[in-house]
């Protein structure tokens, strides 16, 4: 993790502390024009009813952090887009009727699999019970999320 020369270092444990608190304006500022949206830390997803109120958004949100929150935007990290391409989190959302529903992205599984059998290898030098408990808590962590 490296340090940068003014700001919380990314991944670091007081980044998204501060996201949360600096962007819950903004979320005050998109419920207050009615905007259905999802957040988690500095990553956002906003939701409106067709591309050129997704391009309006868009704007006036990337306007309002910039000026009103003094934050930069990474326009190229934009996009505005229907939400079954997108990935979020690491779920995508399915087509079809209102409302859309939540699907692991295509990534997710494979990801899962790679750590689930990491932490089963029988070369890691440690207990049956250890590497048990260790994929037990991976398990339920990933469960609740």
């Amino acid at each position: 993790m490296t340090v940068p020369p003014e700001g919380t270092p990314q991944g670091g444990p007081l980044s998204p502390f501060l996201s949360h608190w600096v962007l819950a304006e903004l979320a005050k500022e998109l419920e207050r024009r009615g905007h259905h949206f999802v957040r988690s830390a500095e990553d956002r997803n906003i939701y409106g009813k067709s591309v050129r109120a997704g391009q309006r958004v868009r704007e006036s949100s990337s306007h309002f952090s910039t000026h009103r929150l003094k934050l930069r935007v990474k326009v190229a990290k934009s996009a505005v887009d229907k939400p079954q391409p997108r990935t979020f989190l690491g779920f995508t959302f399915t087509g079809g009727t209102n409302p859309a529903r939540p699907k692991l992205a295509p990534k997710t599984l494979p990801r899962f699999k790679v750590k689930v059998r990491e932490l089963t290898r029988r070369t890691r030098g440690i207990s049956l019970e250890a590497r048990s408990q260790r994929l037990a808590r991976y398990l339920n962590g990933w469960r609740q999320y």
